[in-house]
């Protein structure tokens, strides 16, 4: 790709994560948790029950990051964390009535904001626009993951 294309890529993603940013400032769509204590929320409650190695693969974080956002969540109350029946190395995280009804409220405000998005995007493009950036997130992905395992090579 010509350089100059990717350039207004690059400037079209600075102003998403700048949009983005601002509306979970405006909106308080994370419903008074902090944005990695949101992610780890709505991660819980994708899977029902998780441990601190699935959640730290889906994040993408440190198990020693993510643990300190576990903790704040178990200390309020928004998770529950009780020994993994079969492996007690492992701990089970799932989410409290409470954690439910924040999980709840930041979808509900969420949805909403993103239904009043695709209002002003023409029906017939919807599925479009969800398709293309579904594949630009994935290869942002897999261009992680190449980046890291070229990194882990280097340093042994």
């Amino acid at each position: 790709m010509e350089k100059q294309r990717v350039r207004s890529f690059r400037k079209l993603l600075r102003l998403f994560e700048r949009l983005t940013a601002n509306q979970i400032k405006l909106d308080s769509c994370c419903q008074g948790v902090t944005l990695a204590q949101c992610h780890t929320v709505l991660e819980i409650e994708d899977l029902g029950q998780a441990t601190t190695v699935e959640l730290s693969k889906r994040l993408g974080l440190d198990k020693s990051t993510l643990s300190r956002t576990i903790d704040g969540l178990v200390n309020t109350g928004l998770v529950e964390r009780v020994a993994h029946p079969t492996d007690r190395r492992f701990n089970l995280l799932s989410l409290t009535t409470k954690g439910q009804e924040v999980a709840d409220r930041i979808n509900q405000s969420n949805d909403e904001f993103y239904s009043r998005v695709f209002e002003g995007i023409e029906g017939e493009h919807h599925d479009e626009v969800i398709d293309n950036f579904e594949n630009l997130v994935w290869a942002i992905h897999r261009q992680q993951d190449h980046l890291k395992k070229e990194n882990s090579e280097f340093r042994r």
